[in-house]
């Protein structure tokens, strides 16, 4: 997908959160949302103890630090 901000290629991902109630955006769905390396990117995060969920695909524009979420497609 292109950027609609940039025009530059994005990358494909998904927001994705854990039981430490933090978000955050990642290549694979099935990755941990607290972030600890280059290939994510933490949204938020707080410490209460809550049920996994994921939020769907989403492409991330590491270029503007743009996320779009095609909300048709969450699961």
């Amino acid at each position: 997908m292109m950027c609609p901000y940039c025009g530059q290629e994005m990358e494909q991902g998904y927001i994705v959160s854990d039981a430490r109630r933090a978000i955050a955006w990642r290549k694979d769905k099935h990755e941990s949302a607290v972030v600890k390396d280059e290939e994510g990117i933490q949204l938020a995060r707080q410490h209460f103890f809550e049920s996994a969920l994921n939020f769907g695909e989403a492409y991330c524009c590491k270029v503007c630090k743009k996320i779009v979420i095609d909300y048709e497609r969450l699961i």
